[in-house]
Protein backbone atom coordinates (compact mmCIF):
# COMPACT_ATOMS: atom_id res chain seq x y z
CA UNK A 1 0.00 0.00 0.00
CA UNK A 2 2.86 2.09 0.71
CA UNK A 3 4.97 1.73 -2.33
CA UNK A 4 1.26 2.12 -4.22
CA UNK A 5 0.83 5.64 -2.32
CA UNK A 6 5.03 6.63 -3.30
CA UNK A 7 4.00 5.49 -6.90
CA UNK A 8 1.09 7.59 -7.04
CA UNK A 9 2.91 10.01 -5.69
CA UNK A 10 5.90 10.27 -7.57
CA UNK A 11 3.43 10.31 -10.97
CA UNK A 12 1.92 13.33 -9.34
CA UNK A 13 4.49 15.20 -8.95
CA UNK A 14 6.62 14.11 -12.15
CA UNK A 15 3.02 15.29 -14.15
CA UNK A 16 2.19 18.67 -11.69
CA UNK A 17 6.22 19.65 -12.82
CA UNK A 18 5.65 18.88 -15.81
CA UNK A 19 2.34 20.80 -16.47
CA UNK A 20 4.01 23.59 -14.93
CA UNK A 21 6.96 23.57 -17.29
CA UNK A 22 4.49 23.44 -20.36
CA UNK A 23 2.67 26.23 -18.73
CA UNK A 24 5.03 28.42 -18.71
CA UNK A 25 6.79 27.97 -21.91
CA UNK A 26 3.05 28.74 -23.46
CA UNK A 27 2.67 31.78 -21.53
CA UNK A 28 5.97 33.00 -22.09
CA UNK A 29 5.60 32.38 -25.99
CA UNK A 30 2.07 34.02 -26.01
CA UNK A 31 3.65 37.22 -24.09
CA UNK A 32 7.04 37.22 -26.21
CA UNK A 33 4.47 37.18 -29.55
CA UNK A 34 2.69 40.23 -28.28
CA UNK A 35 5.37 42.42 -27.13
CA UNK A 36 6.87 41.30 -30.95
CA UNK A 37 3.62 43.16 -32.41
CA UNK A 38 3.85 46.02 -30.33
CA UNK A 39 7.39 46.36 -31.68
CA UNK A 40 6.59 45.66 -35.26
CA UNK A 41 3.43 48.01 -34.93
CA UNK A 42 6.34 51.37 -33.85
CA UNK A 43 8.26 50.56 -36.87
CA UNK A 44 6.48 52.99 -39.08
CA UNK A 45 7.21 55.75 -37.03
CA UNK A 46 11.01 55.59 -38.39
CA UNK A 47 10.68 54.49 -41.87
CA UNK A 48 7.51 57.18 -42.73
CA UNK A 49 9.62 60.27 -41.75
CA UNK A 50 12.43 58.58 -44.57
CA UNK A 51 9.67 57.94 -47.13
CA UNK A 52 8.23 61.25 -46.92
CA UNK A 53 11.24 63.11 -46.78
CA UNK A 54 12.39 60.75 -49.98
CA UNK A 55 9.00 61.82 -51.52
CA UNK A 56 9.75 65.53 -50.90
CA UNK A 57 13.45 65.32 -52.38
CA UNK A 58 11.97 64.35 -55.37
CA UNK A 59 9.22 66.51 -55.87
CA UNK A 60 10.95 69.68 -55.37
CA UNK A 61 14.00 68.44 -56.86
CA UNK A 62 16.04 67.94 -53.89
CA UNK A 63 15.37 71.53 -52.20
CA UNK A 64 17.32 71.81 -48.90
CA UNK A 65 15.10 73.84 -47.51
CA UNK A 66 12.10 71.52 -47.41
CA UNK A 67 14.39 68.55 -46.78
CA UNK A 68 15.48 71.21 -43.44
CA UNK A 69 11.79 72.05 -42.57
CA UNK A 70 10.35 67.97 -42.68
CA UNK A 71 13.45 66.57 -40.72
CA UNK A 72 14.67 69.08 -38.25
CA UNK A 73 12.16 68.65 -35.31
CA UNK A 74 12.92 64.74 -35.91
CA UNK A 75 16.43 65.49 -35.04
CA UNK A 76 16.28 68.26 -32.65
CA UNK A 77 15.15 66.01 -30.34
CA UNK A 78 16.81 63.42 -30.79
CA UNK A 79 14.07 61.46 -31.31
CA UNK A 80 13.69 58.79 -33.46
CA UNK A 81 17.31 60.32 -34.90
CA UNK A 82 20.46 61.55 -34.28
CA UNK A 83 21.04 62.98 -37.71
CA UNK A 84 19.93 63.07 -41.30
CA UNK A 85 21.26 63.29 -44.47
CA UNK A 86 19.81 63.53 -47.87
CA UNK A 87 22.32 62.39 -50.73
CA UNK A 88 22.33 62.98 -54.55
CA UNK A 89 23.29 59.85 -56.24
CA UNK A 90 23.66 61.33 -59.96
CA UNK A 91 26.83 61.28 -59.78
CA UNK A 92 29.63 58.30 -59.80
CA UNK A 93 30.17 59.00 -55.94
CA UNK A 94 26.98 60.12 -54.07
CA UNK A 95 27.04 63.56 -53.05
CA UNK A 96 25.72 65.18 -49.80
CA UNK A 97 22.18 68.14 -50.78
CA UNK A 98 21.71 68.72 -47.08
CA UNK A 99 22.66 67.52 -43.42
CA UNK A 100 21.13 67.83 -40.05
CA UNK A 101 22.41 67.27 -36.52
CA UNK A 102 25.34 65.14 -35.04
CA UNK A 103 28.15 64.45 -37.43
CA UNK A 104 26.98 61.27 -38.72
CA UNK A 105 29.50 58.06 -38.26
CA UNK A 106 28.68 57.24 -41.91
CA UNK A 107 30.52 60.52 -42.83
CA UNK A 108 33.91 58.95 -40.91
CA UNK A 109 34.15 56.16 -43.00
CA UNK A 110 35.76 55.44 -46.67
CA UNK A 111 34.36 57.24 -49.87
CA UNK A 112 33.63 53.32 -51.54
CA UNK A 113 32.33 52.42 -48.15
CA UNK A 114 29.55 55.15 -48.07
CA UNK A 115 28.99 54.65 -51.40
CA UNK A 116 28.34 51.37 -51.13
CA UNK A 117 25.97 51.68 -48.24
CA UNK A 118 24.00 54.59 -49.99
CA UNK A 119 23.27 52.38 -53.38
CA UNK A 120 22.20 49.17 -51.30
CA UNK A 121 18.94 51.43 -50.69
CA UNK A 122 18.36 51.93 -54.45
CA UNK A 123 15.31 49.31 -55.72
CA UNK A 124 14.26 48.57 -51.81
CA UNK A 125 10.70 49.02 -51.11
CA UNK A 126 11.83 49.37 -47.39
CA UNK A 127 14.98 51.05 -45.53
CA UNK A 128 17.99 49.45 -45.78
CA UNK A 129 19.56 49.31 -42.38
CA UNK A 130 23.40 50.20 -41.85
CA UNK A 131 25.28 48.61 -39.14
CA UNK A 132 27.47 50.76 -36.84
CA UNK A 133 27.25 48.94 -33.89
CA UNK A 134 30.95 47.94 -33.10
CA UNK A 135 31.41 51.80 -33.77
CA UNK A 136 32.74 54.47 -30.24
CA UNK A 137 29.04 55.81 -30.27
CA UNK A 138 26.88 52.73 -31.51
CA UNK A 139 24.33 53.49 -33.74
CA UNK A 140 22.31 52.38 -36.34
CA UNK A 141 21.99 54.02 -40.14
CA UNK A 142 18.63 53.84 -41.97
CA UNK A 143 18.64 54.45 -45.75
CA UNK A 144 15.13 54.89 -47.79
CA UNK A 145 15.83 55.73 -51.87
CA UNK A 146 13.56 56.88 -54.27
CA UNK A 147 14.50 57.14 -57.77
CA UNK A 148 12.35 59.05 -60.45
CA UNK A 149 12.58 61.96 -63.35
CA UNK A 150 14.58 63.85 -61.09
CA UNK A 151 17.25 61.19 -60.28
CA UNK A 152 18.01 59.12 -57.36
CA UNK A 153 18.05 60.48 -54.01
CA UNK A 154 19.01 58.73 -50.79
CA UNK A 155 17.57 59.75 -47.17
CA UNK A 156 19.76 58.32 -44.69
CA UNK A 157 19.90 59.19 -40.63
CA UNK A 158 21.09 57.77 -38.08
CA UNK A 159 19.71 57.11 -34.53
CA UNK A 160 22.04 56.89 -31.12
CA UNK A 161 21.44 53.83 -28.75
CA UNK A 162 22.27 53.92 -25.04
CA UNK A 163 25.77 53.50 -23.95
CA UNK A 164 24.79 51.12 -21.06
CA UNK A 165 22.75 49.11 -23.49
CA UNK A 166 19.92 49.78 -20.46
CA UNK A 167 16.45 50.34 -21.44
CA UNK A 168 14.22 50.21 -18.71
CA UNK A 169 10.39 49.00 -18.18
CA UNK A 170 7.56 51.26 -16.94
CA UNK A 171 6.31 49.43 -13.76
CA UNK A 172 2.91 49.81 -15.03
CA UNK A 173 3.55 47.96 -18.32
CA UNK A 174 1.99 45.06 -19.44
CA UNK A 175 5.63 43.30 -19.94
CA UNK A 176 6.74 44.66 -16.52
CA UNK A 177 6.69 40.97 -15.16
CA UNK A 178 9.38 39.85 -18.05
CA UNK A 179 13.22 40.85 -18.92
CA UNK A 180 14.12 41.71 -22.47
CA UNK A 181 16.35 42.19 -24.86
CA UNK A 182 16.43 43.34 -28.69
CA UNK A 183 19.13 42.25 -31.05
CA UNK A 184 19.98 43.20 -34.50
CA UNK A 185 19.07 40.32 -36.88
CA UNK A 186 18.10 37.11 -36.01
CA UNK A 187 20.66 35.53 -33.43
CA UNK A 188 21.46 36.74 -30.34
CA UNK A 189 25.38 37.66 -29.74
CA UNK A 190 26.43 40.19 -27.61
CA UNK A 191 27.48 42.42 -30.75
CA UNK A 192 23.69 42.46 -32.22
CA UNK A 193 22.72 43.66 -28.43
CA UNK A 194 20.82 46.46 -29.50
CA UNK A 195 19.17 47.34 -25.45
CA UNK A 196 18.16 45.54 -22.87
CA UNK A 197 16.50 45.77 -19.26
CA UNK A 198 19.61 44.19 -17.25
CA UNK A 199 22.24 46.23 -19.24
CA UNK A 200 24.65 44.49 -21.56
CA UNK A 201 24.22 40.81 -20.33
CA UNK A 202 22.99 38.57 -22.31
CA UNK A 203 19.29 36.66 -21.15
CA UNK A 204 19.98 33.40 -19.38
CA UNK A 205 17.33 30.88 -17.95
CA UNK A 206 14.62 30.13 -19.39
CA UNK A 207 13.64 32.16 -22.55
CA UNK A 208 11.95 32.86 -25.72
CA UNK A 209 12.03 34.41 -28.93
CA UNK A 210 10.06 36.25 -31.74
CA UNK A 211 11.11 38.64 -34.86
CA UNK A 212 10.04 41.53 -35.77
CA UNK A 213 10.40 42.69 -39.54
CA UNK A 214 12.39 46.13 -39.69
CA UNK A 215 13.65 47.52 -42.83
CA UNK A 216 15.79 44.82 -44.89
CA UNK A 217 16.59 43.23 -41.53
CA UNK A 218 14.90 42.14 -38.05
CA UNK A 219 15.05 42.96 -35.01
CA UNK A 220 15.01 40.11 -32.69
CA UNK A 221 13.11 39.85 -29.33
CA UNK A 222 14.22 37.67 -26.86
CA UNK A 223 12.61 37.24 -23.43
CA UNK A 224 12.50 35.96 -19.85
CA UNK A 225 10.04 35.62 -17.06
CA UNK A 226 11.27 37.56 -13.52
CA UNK A 227 8.73 35.46 -11.77
CA UNK A 228 5.84 32.37 -12.72
CA UNK A 229 3.69 33.67 -15.24
CA UNK A 230 1.29 31.39 -13.97
CA UNK A 231 1.23 31.79 -10.38
CA UNK A 232 2.95 30.08 -7.48
CA UNK A 233 0.81 27.69 -7.02
CA UNK A 234 1.52 25.58 -10.19
CA UNK A 235 5.27 26.17 -9.77
CA UNK A 236 5.14 24.27 -5.86
CA UNK A 237 2.35 22.09 -6.27
CA UNK A 238 5.08 19.14 -7.34
CA UNK A 239 6.61 19.43 -3.78
CA UNK A 240 2.94 19.16 -1.98
CA UNK A 241 1.74 16.62 -3.84
CA UNK A 242 5.09 15.17 -2.76
CA UNK A 243 4.65 15.86 0.94
CA UNK A 244 1.09 15.05 0.80
CA UNK A 245 1.20 11.63 -0.94
CA UNK A 246 1.50 9.33 2.12
CA UNK A 247 -1.99 9.02 2.43
CA UNK A 248 -4.03 8.38 -1.41
CA UNK A 249 -6.99 9.90 0.72
CA UNK A 250 -4.84 13.03 1.13
CA UNK A 251 -3.69 12.50 -2.22
CA UNK A 252 -6.76 12.19 -3.99
CA UNK A 253 -8.82 14.98 -1.38
CA UNK A 254 -5.65 17.59 -2.53
CA UNK A 255 -5.96 16.61 -6.39
CA UNK A 256 -10.06 17.74 -6.29
CA UNK A 257 -8.78 21.14 -4.44
CA UNK A 258 -6.18 21.34 -6.49
CA UNK A 259 -8.52 21.37 -9.55
CA UNK A 260 -10.63 23.83 -8.21
CA UNK A 261 -8.28 26.20 -7.94
CA UNK A 262 -6.99 25.41 -11.50
CA UNK A 263 -10.74 26.51 -13.08
CA UNK A 264 -10.04 29.68 -10.33
CA UNK A 265 -7.11 30.76 -12.14
CA UNK A 266 -8.48 29.86 -15.52
CA UNK A 267 -10.85 32.61 -14.88
CA UNK A 268 -8.52 34.89 -13.68
CA UNK A 269 -6.47 34.42 -16.67
CA UNK A 270 -9.56 35.29 -19.23
CA UNK A 271 -9.67 38.19 -17.27
CA UNK A 272 -5.90 39.39 -17.73
CA UNK A 273 -6.15 38.28 -21.16
CA UNK A 274 -9.06 40.55 -21.64
CA UNK A 275 -7.34 43.33 -19.97
CA UNK A 276 -4.67 42.69 -22.42
CA UNK A 277 -6.91 43.14 -25.43
CA UNK A 278 -7.77 46.48 -24.38
CA UNK A 279 -4.45 47.28 -23.65
CA UNK A 280 -3.20 46.27 -27.26
CA UNK A 281 -6.23 48.32 -28.42
CA UNK A 282 -4.83 51.54 -26.69
CA UNK A 283 -1.58 50.58 -28.15
CA UNK A 284 -2.54 51.26 -31.64
CA UNK A 285 -5.44 54.09 -31.18
CA UNK A 286 -2.82 55.98 -30.01
CA UNK A 287 -0.50 54.72 -32.76
CA UNK A 288 -3.26 56.17 -35.19
CA UNK A 289 -3.47 58.99 -33.71
CA UNK A 290 0.28 59.53 -33.62
CA UNK A 291 0.03 59.20 -37.36
CA UNK A 292 -2.57 62.26 -38.33
CA UNK A 293 -1.88 65.99 -37.55
CA UNK A 294 -1.77 66.76 -33.87
CA UNK A 295 -3.19 70.36 -33.91
CA UNK A 296 -4.96 71.96 -37.03
CA UNK A 297 -3.91 75.37 -38.30
CA UNK A 298 -5.36 78.48 -37.43
CA UNK A 299 -7.11 80.41 -40.26
CA UNK A 300 -8.61 83.71 -39.91
CA UNK A 301 -12.32 83.42 -41.44
CA UNK A 302 -12.38 79.57 -41.30
CA UNK A 303 -13.17 77.09 -38.28
CA UNK A 304 -11.53 73.58 -38.18
CA UNK A 305 -13.16 70.77 -36.32
CA UNK A 306 -12.04 66.45 -36.02
CA UNK A 307 -12.73 63.48 -35.03
CA UNK A 308 -11.46 60.19 -34.95
CA UNK A 309 -13.40 57.00 -34.03
CA UNK A 310 -11.62 53.75 -34.07
CA UNK A 311 -13.83 50.82 -34.88
CA UNK A 312 -15.17 48.27 -32.72
CA UNK A 313 -13.75 45.31 -34.09
CA UNK A 314 -10.08 44.07 -33.61
CA UNK A 315 -7.02 45.85 -32.55
CA UNK A 316 -4.93 46.26 -35.68
CA UNK A 317 -4.15 49.93 -36.79
CA UNK A 318 -6.50 51.62 -39.72
CA UNK A 319 -5.50 53.73 -42.54
CA UNK A 320 -7.93 56.56 -42.30
CA UNK A 321 -7.01 59.73 -42.42
CA UNK A 322 -7.29 63.51 -42.55
CA UNK A 323 -4.97 66.60 -43.38
CA UNK A 324 -5.07 70.21 -43.49
CA UNK A 325 -2.39 72.15 -45.22
CA UNK A 326 -1.98 76.35 -45.32
CA UNK A 327 -0.69 77.40 -48.49
CA UNK A 328 -0.50 80.99 -47.79
CA UNK A 329 -3.39 83.02 -45.38
CA UNK A 330 -6.00 83.35 -47.97
CA UNK A 331 -5.26 79.49 -49.64
CA UNK A 332 -5.77 76.24 -48.38
CA UNK A 333 -5.53 72.54 -49.70
CA UNK A 334 -7.62 69.62 -47.66
CA UNK A 335 -7.70 65.90 -47.76
CA UNK A 336 -9.70 62.94 -46.20
CA UNK A 337 -8.71 59.87 -47.11
CA UNK A 338 -8.85 56.01 -46.23
CA UNK A 339 -6.38 53.03 -47.12
CA UNK A 340 -7.78 49.63 -47.80
CA UNK A 341 -7.25 46.99 -45.25
CA UNK A 342 -5.87 47.34 -41.64
CA UNK A 343 -2.40 47.03 -39.86
CA UNK A 344 0.73 47.79 -40.05
CA UNK A 345 1.50 47.83 -44.28
CA UNK A 346 -2.25 49.93 -44.02
CA UNK A 347 -0.76 52.64 -41.72
CA UNK A 348 2.42 52.59 -43.29
CA UNK A 349 0.66 53.77 -46.57
CA UNK A 350 -1.53 56.03 -45.00
CA UNK A 351 1.10 57.92 -43.54
CA UNK A 352 3.63 57.72 -46.92
CA UNK A 353 0.38 59.48 -49.18
CA UNK A 354 -0.57 62.08 -45.81
CA UNK A 355 3.20 63.21 -46.12
CA UNK A 356 3.24 63.27 -50.23
CA UNK A 357 -0.20 65.03 -50.27
CA UNK A 358 1.66 67.95 -48.20
CA UNK A 359 4.51 67.70 -49.93
CA UNK A 360 2.68 67.97 -53.62
CA UNK A 361 0.34 70.79 -52.02
CA UNK A 362 3.47 72.94 -50.63
CA UNK A 363 4.61 73.09 -54.32
CA UNK A 364 1.15 74.55 -55.27
CA UNK A 365 -0.37 71.56 -57.11
CA UNK A 366 -4.29 71.83 -57.15
CA UNK A 367 -6.26 68.81 -56.17
CA UNK A 368 -6.52 66.90 -59.17
CA UNK A 369 -2.84 66.52 -59.80
CA UNK A 370 -2.39 66.08 -56.65
CA UNK A 371 -4.28 62.70 -56.98
CA UNK A 372 -2.53 62.13 -60.19
CA UNK A 373 0.85 62.32 -58.29
CA UNK A 374 -0.34 60.83 -55.62
CA UNK A 375 -2.04 57.48 -56.70
CA UNK A 376 1.12 56.54 -58.34
CA UNK A 377 3.01 55.74 -55.11
CA UNK A 378 0.38 52.59 -54.39
CA UNK A 379 -0.03 49.81 -56.44
CA UNK A 380 -3.21 47.66 -56.19
CA UNK A 381 -0.96 44.46 -56.68
CA UNK A 382 0.47 45.13 -53.70
CA UNK A 383 -2.31 44.72 -51.17
CA UNK A 384 -3.77 48.51 -51.19
CA UNK A 385 -5.53 50.65 -52.59
CA UNK A 386 -7.02 54.37 -51.57
CA UNK A 387 -9.91 56.78 -51.69
CA UNK A 388 -9.71 60.26 -51.00
CA UNK A 389 -11.23 63.29 -51.33
CA UNK A 390 -8.75 66.41 -52.29
CA UNK A 391 -10.05 70.15 -52.17
CA UNK A 392 -8.48 73.60 -52.75
CA UNK A 393 -10.10 76.46 -50.80
CA UNK A 394 -10.24 80.49 -51.42
CA UNK A 395 -11.18 82.33 -48.38
CA UNK A 396 -11.49 85.48 -50.39
CA UNK A 397 -13.35 84.61 -53.44
CA UNK A 398 -15.28 82.06 -51.27
CA UNK A 399 -14.63 79.30 -53.81
CA UNK A 400 -13.94 75.74 -53.61
CA UNK A 401 -12.56 72.70 -55.94
CA UNK A 402 -12.73 69.66 -55.26
CA UNK A 403 -11.48 66.40 -56.73
CA UNK A 404 -12.44 62.88 -55.89
CA UNK A 405 -11.04 59.28 -56.22
CA UNK A 406 -13.40 57.10 -55.71
CA UNK A 407 -14.20 58.79 -52.31
CA UNK A 408 -17.61 59.60 -50.73
CA UNK A 409 -18.97 63.02 -51.46
CA UNK A 410 -18.47 65.80 -48.91
CA UNK A 411 -21.68 67.23 -47.16
CA UNK A 412 -22.06 71.02 -47.99
CA UNK A 413 -24.42 72.48 -44.67
CA UNK A 414 -26.01 75.99 -45.55
CA UNK A 415 -28.91 77.59 -44.63
CA UNK A 416 -31.05 76.08 -47.18
CA UNK A 417 -30.81 72.80 -46.38
CA UNK A 418 -27.64 70.56 -46.82
CA UNK A 419 -26.40 68.57 -50.35
CA UNK A 420 -24.02 66.52 -51.41
CA UNK A 421 -20.98 68.29 -53.41
CA UNK A 422 -21.02 66.84 -57.20
CA UNK A 423 -18.14 65.93 -58.73
CA UNK A 424 -16.69 63.41 -61.20
CA UNK A 425 -15.72 60.77 -59.52
CA UNK A 426 -12.27 59.28 -60.99
CA UNK A 427 -10.25 55.99 -59.90
CA UNK A 428 -9.20 55.03 -56.40
CA UNK A 429 -5.55 55.68 -55.49
CA UNK A 430 -3.34 52.67 -57.01
CA UNK A 431 -6.28 51.72 -59.43
CA UNK A 432 -4.86 51.99 -63.19
CA UNK A 433 -7.41 54.00 -64.89
CA UNK A 434 -7.03 55.86 -68.28
CA UNK A 435 -9.15 59.24 -67.77
CA UNK A 436 -7.42 61.69 -65.73
CA UNK A 437 -8.99 63.51 -62.40
CA UNK A 438 -11.47 66.26 -62.68
CA UNK A 439 -12.69 69.01 -60.39
CA UNK A 440 -15.08 71.27 -60.29
CA UNK A 441 -15.15 74.93 -58.64
CA UNK A 442 -18.28 76.09 -56.89
CA UNK A 443 -18.89 78.94 -54.84
CA UNK A 444 -19.86 78.88 -50.99
CA UNK A 445 -22.35 80.62 -49.04
CA UNK A 446 -21.60 82.53 -46.61
CA UNK A 447 -21.68 80.58 -43.37
CA UNK A 448 -21.75 77.16 -44.78
CA UNK A 449 -20.50 74.33 -43.19
CA UNK A 450 -18.14 71.36 -45.55
CA UNK A 451 -18.06 67.99 -43.95
CA UNK A 452 -15.78 65.29 -45.36
CA UNK A 453 -15.47 61.99 -44.00
CA UNK A 454 -14.46 57.82 -44.49
CA UNK A 455 -17.20 55.35 -45.32
CA UNK A 456 -17.02 54.20 -41.44
CA UNK A 457 -19.29 57.45 -40.73
CA UNK A 458 -22.30 56.11 -43.43
CA UNK A 459 -22.07 52.13 -44.34
CA UNK A 460 -23.66 49.68 -42.50
CA UNK A 461 -23.49 45.76 -43.04
CA UNK A 462 -26.91 44.60 -44.95
CA UNK A 463 -27.97 48.23 -44.89
CA UNK A 464 -28.32 49.93 -48.51
CA UNK A 465 -25.77 52.81 -48.85
CA UNK A 466 -28.22 55.62 -49.18
CA UNK A 467 -29.82 54.94 -45.88
CA UNK A 468 -26.53 55.89 -44.36
CA UNK A 469 -26.41 59.09 -46.30
CA UNK A 470 -29.84 60.30 -45.62
CA UNK A 471 -29.01 59.48 -41.70
CA UNK A 472 -26.04 61.87 -42.19
CA UNK A 473 -27.73 64.30 -43.37
CA UNK A 474 -30.69 64.86 -41.19
CA UNK A 475 -28.65 64.74 -38.67
CA UNK A 476 -26.33 67.86 -39.75
CA UNK A 477 -28.97 69.80 -40.10
CA UNK A 478 -29.14 71.45 -37.26
CA UNK A 479 -25.59 73.80 -36.70
CA UNK A 480 -26.63 75.27 -33.20
CA UNK A 481 -23.40 75.90 -31.59
CA UNK A 482 -19.50 75.08 -32.56
CA UNK A 483 -18.47 73.36 -34.91
CA UNK A 484 -17.44 70.74 -32.47
CA UNK A 485 -20.44 70.54 -30.94
CA UNK A 486 -21.80 69.57 -34.61
CA UNK A 487 -19.59 66.91 -35.60
CA UNK A 488 -20.61 65.34 -31.61
CA UNK A 489 -24.05 65.11 -32.10
CA UNK A 490 -23.45 63.94 -35.74
CA UNK A 491 -21.12 61.10 -34.63
CA UNK A 492 -23.91 60.34 -31.30
CA UNK A 493 -26.83 60.17 -33.75
CA UNK A 494 -25.67 57.57 -37.48
CA UNK A 495 -22.66 55.83 -34.97
CA UNK A 496 -24.74 56.07 -31.68
CA UNK A 497 -22.65 52.22 -30.42
CA UNK A 498 -19.75 52.52 -32.71
CA UNK A 499 -18.95 51.47 -36.47
CA UNK A 500 -17.01 48.12 -37.36
CA UNK A 501 -14.86 50.44 -39.01
CA UNK A 502 -12.51 53.27 -38.76
CA UNK A 503 -14.46 56.75 -38.93
CA UNK A 504 -12.86 60.17 -40.06
CA UNK A 505 -14.59 63.37 -40.06
CA UNK A 506 -13.04 66.99 -41.01
CA UNK A 507 -15.42 69.81 -40.93
CA UNK A 508 -14.77 73.71 -42.26
CA UNK A 509 -17.26 75.90 -41.45
CA UNK A 510 -16.58 79.72 -43.35
CA UNK A 511 -17.16 82.30 -40.21
CA UNK A 512 -18.49 85.17 -42.61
Amino acid sequence: MVLIGLLLTAMLSLGTHGLHDSNEKRLLNQRVREAAAVVAAAIPSVQSPLSSAAVLAEATKANSDSFTQLMQPLVTTGRPFVSASLWSLSDAQPRPVATLGRKSELSTRSPQTINRVLRAAVGQTTMTINDMLGSSERRLGYAYAITGPQGAFVVYAEAGLPKNRRAAVDSNSAFADLDYALYLGTTPGSRELLASSIGGALLGGHTASAPAPFGNSHILLVMRAKKELGGDLLARLPWALAGGGILLTLAGAFLVERLLRRRDYAETLARENDDLYREQRSVAQTLQHSLLPNVMPSIAGLDLATRYVAGVEGIDIGGDWYDVVTIDGDHIIFVVGDVSGRGLRAATTMAELRYAVRAYAMQGDPPELILTKVSRLIDVADGHFATAICGAINLPGHSLTIANAGHPAPLLVAVEGASFVESPVGSPLGVAHLAPYESVTMSIPRGATLLAYTDGLVERRGEHLDVGLARLKDASLDQGGSLEDLLTRILTRTIPTGSADDTAILGLRWQS
